[in-house]
């Protein structure tokens, strides 16, 4: 997983390869055309962490980190 790093703080890693399609009991489907790297991470557990959890602070992490974010309506 050298393309899904271990970063401070880590419980789970999630690599899923270029092209892959994921069936889940025919309810819901993954595709991944360009690959996937998921680190799911406390960083409590890392050290460092300064800042208090709101979504305010995890969509403009994520937006910093050249991510976007959708929300689809029902």
């Amino acid at each position: 997983m050298s393309n899904c790093p271990q970063l401070p703080g880590t419980i789970l890693r999630i690599n899923i390869p270029a092209g892959a399609v994921i069936n889940l009991l025919n309810l819901i489907e993954i595709a991944s055309p360009s690959g996937i790297c998921l680190i799911i991470r406390i960083p409590l557990l890392g050290g460092n962490s300064t800042k208090a959890f709101s979504l305010d602070n995890l969509i403009q992490t994520i937006e910093k980190a050249g991510g976007s974010i959708e929300i689809l309506p029902e």
